[in-house]
Parts: structure tokens; sequence; C-alpha cells
């Protein structure tokens, strides 16, 4: 057990016990059932749905009985990605987690500690009798990464708490009090096949950053399937070639690290196709320079000279609608400086017998904005014959004015530190906005440790903030 010396020990021993389950977005049933067996070994109501969300309620403490209710709330689900050459399958294996005793991380893969360890905090809770606390509601939710889809599913109609604290930051000391909508957005473009002959060649994109697209796209990484197409689209003026097959990105919210393609060209234009990859690639790195400095084009010749390829028409018109795609950020904030308004990312690319499907996040704290951006994808996607589908819509969070919860939870930590802690609005998306809708007057507030690079393999967890935030939210529910 790579975490057993690590305090808060039952803290860190849940964190463990959930990294051993396989628990990226859509591969969820394993945990969803540990977290309701947990429960049920320990005597509390339990729940979990069709979607397999789980609630978990839990009576107050000694002395507490009477207390108001309070919703602890996070998610089961995390962006499941690895690098290209980890030996690792995350739908089945448990991850190779590591510690140097300052910060936590998987080998090879993400974390997932967005949000792992909201639900390893409550697991603690729960299992804890003798911290004081009021009596609590747990909601874990599923698939928060890919769309909110627990969230919106989830019947919240049973419970008595009309207080939540959201478990779902990544830096100490902040205070989310409101964040954007956003929505996932697919163009699939139908392609037409044939029989090509030549050389069969690999193109791949590595080496860049990637990360969250809320957190991240401010810093103007690299998009790996951006940089592909556009490499590709570049090299078709001075070598025809038709593509097989490309593909990039594991996640619509998260920014590629990676992406590759499969092309057929003739020999007699190899030579110039390589030179103009490598003429886009030292291009690309001066453009990213001091924001994403290791990104590495390689080009490969594979075994067999022809293959069941998209047509030339298909693989141009494939290619434009690509660097066609507005991505990153479109405005900022007039009122919040230096907060990203709406943004865009081209998070998947993935290619089928018949089609290629383009995946794209979008975000907007303003909703008229975050529906005219998607407007604007389907126009350009239909321009070039492709169908757009738009799915898991969440609505933005609303600064409350007035929150009785907010205002609790900055006393404590004032007495707790000295100071007040930071009140922030973020771009990123949490389900604090639906579950807003669902529960009428509902107050809420979302806290956390700190968090590096998540939603990527360079993910850590800063051991001493979790140990912070665990004992600031334990003087939170002792101080209702």
């Amino acid at each position: 057990m790579a975490f057993e010396n690590l305090e808060p020990k039952k803290v860190f021993h849940y964190f463990e016990e959930i990294c051993s389950i396989p628990h990226g977005s859509g591969n969820l049933k394993k945990i969803s059932n540990y977290l309701v067996s947990f429960a049920k070994e320990r005597g509390l109501d339990v729940s979990q749905d069709k979607e397999l969300n789980v609630i978990i309620k839990a009576p107050g403490s000694a002395g507490y009985e009477d207390k108001e209710t309070i919703i602890l709330q996070g998610h089961m689900d995390m962006v499941a990605v690895k690098d290209d050459d980890a030996d690792i399958n995350m739908e089945t294996d448990p991850l190779r987690t590591g510690t140097d005793g300052e910060y936590v991380w998987a080998e090879g893969t993400s974390l997932g500690g967005d949000d792992g360890i909201a639900v390893a905090y409550c697991l603690a809770l729960l299992d804890s009798d003798d911290i004081p606390h009021p009596p609590l509601e747990v909601v874990i939710t599923t698939n928060e990464e890919t769309g909110m889809f627990g969230a919106a599913a989830i019947d919240l109609s049973g419970l008595k708490g009309r207080k939540l604290i959201n478990i779902d930051n990544e830096e100490e000391g902040v205070f989310i009090t409101s964040c954007a909508g956003g929505a996932r957005v697919y163009s699939e473009l139908p392609v037409t096949r044939k029989i090509a002959g030549g050389k069969r060649i690999s193109v791949e994109v590595s080496g860049l950053l990637g990360g969250h697209s809320g957190e991240m796209i401010i810093k103007g990484r690299g998009n790996a399937n951006i940089i592909l197409a556009r490499t590709l689209l570049e090299a078709l003026d001075n070598a025809g070639f038709c593509i097989e097959s490309i593909s990039g990105g594991v996640a619509d919210n998260a920014i590629p690290s990676s992406a590759a393609a499969q092309i057929v060209i003739a020999d007699k234009d190899i030579a110039a196709f390589k030179e103009s990859v490598s003429s886009t690639e030292t291009d690309i790195r001066g453009e990213l320079e001091g924001k994403d400095s290791d990104l590495k084009i390689t080009v490969k010749e594979e075994d067999g000279d022809s293959a069941e390829a998209m047509d030339s028409e298909n693989t141009r018109k494939l290619l434009q609608l690509i660097c066609s795609m507005p991505d990153g950020v479109q405005a900022m904030s007039a009122d919040v400086e230096g907060l990203v308004e709406t943004s865009l990312n081209l998070g998947i690319l993935k290619t089928t017998e018949n089609a290629v499907t383009i995946e794209q996040s979008t975000r907007s704290s303003v909703e008229s904005s975050k529906d005219f951006l998607i407007r604007r994808i389907r126009t350009i996607s239909e321009s070039y014959g492709a169908k757009v589908t738009v799915s898991g819509s969440y609505p933005g969070w609303k600064y409350r004015p007035k929150s009785d919860l907010r205002d609790h939870m900055v006393k404590v930590y004032r007495e707790l530190y000295g100071k007040d802690p930071k009140l922030e609005a973020i771009h990123a998306g949490l389900e604090c906005g639906i579950l807003s809708e669902k529960i009428e007057g509902l107050d809420c507030i979302s806290i956390g440790p700190d968090m590096e690079d998540i939603h990527s393999t360079g993910e850590r967890l800063s051991v001493e903030s979790a140990a912070n935030v665990w004992e600031y939210l334990k003087a939170v529910l002792a101080k209702f």
C-alpha cells in the first residue's frame, strides 16, 4: 500500500482503495457497488439509482442529532488517461499509485484526485465515531466528467439538506461560488473509402502537456488534434495522400496531448511530405514556445503498400473542417479579471468505417454565448456535410448574493487561519448548477485541496493540502 504512512491515515486509506477500483467515466459499476457495500456494512441508509448514483445518509453524532442536515457532494468517476507507452488497462487494472510524502500520483496515468479525494473524505467521515458532525447526506454522482449525466438524472426529492458542500475544487483556500455552463457537441462527417495504393505511413503528435480544458484552456497549450490536422492539411499543398484513420484525445474536457493518423501516399511524394511535416513542426514549436515546449511530430513508414482509405476529396474536406473549427479561449470576462468567459476544446477525434467524429466541449458563463458558440460549430460542420448533435448541456451556477453557508465557512476559515479565503468564479463546470435546480433554495459552495494537472498523466495531489482541507472540513461540520 503506497499511502499507508500518509496522514490523515483514514482519508488516504480510502483514497487508495478507490484507486484500486477502475472508475473511469462510463466504467462505474464496481465503484458504485463498493460505495453501497460500504454503507450497508455500517448500517447506514443508502440508495443507488439506475445511473449508479449513490446517496448515503448518516445521523448526527452525539449532541448534533437535531442540527440542520448538511449535504456533502462529489463524483465517483475520473478522467482515465494514460501515457502512450503505459502498459495498463484502465478499464480493468488498478492505478499504480506512488508518493514521495509530499505528493501522490499514479505511474503513467491520471490519478483521479478529481474527484476521488471527495469520496475519500466522505467515507472517512462516515467510518468515524469520534468526529462531531450534524446529520449528513452524502451524494456521490456518476459520469460528471462526460457531461454531468449522473447529476442530471439523480432524484434529490428525499433529501432534507438545503446546504451543500461540493468537494470538487483543486485549490486550497479558494472557495468557488459560481461556475460556467457547458455542453458537448459532436460533428460526424461521413466519409467514402476506396482501395488506395502506395506506402502506408503513420503520423503522430506527442509530447504536449494536455490538461483540464476548463482550468488550463487559458494557458494556451497545444491541442494535438488540431496540430495533427494542420500538419496534414499543410502537407497536402506539396504531396497527395489519403487518410486511412485519424484519432486523438480521450475526453472532450481534456486538452488532447497526443493524436495520430495513418495515411497512404505514393512513393514519389514521401520526401516532400516529410519535409512539409518537419517545417510545420518547427513553426508550431515556435508558436508554443514558453507554453507547451515539448511538441514532437513523428513520421513512420509502416508495413503494406495499400489500404482502404478515404478518397482524396474526403481527406481534404475532413482536414479543412477540423482546421476551420474555433478552439481555445473565445472571450474573457469583463467583470472578473483573468476569468475565461467562453471557450471550447476539440477533445476527441474518432474514425469509424464510414465517418469521422469530432467531439468538442463548449463552456461559457453567459448562456447566450454558449448557445451561439454551438451555433457556430453547427454552421461550420454542416457547411462541410457533417451531422451535428448536442448532449450533456448543463447550466452555469449563478453567484448567490446572500449565502449563510458561505458566511459560515468563511468565518470558520478565518478562525482557523487568521485570514479570509479567496472567493472565486471558475470557468470549469461544477454540478452545483444542476443540483441547485433540483432543490429550491439550495445554498452551495465548492472547496478542495491542491491538485496539479488534473485530467492528465502529470496529475498530483498535495498530501499536506489534503490534510489541511480535512481538518478544515471537520471544523466546519463541528461548528454548525
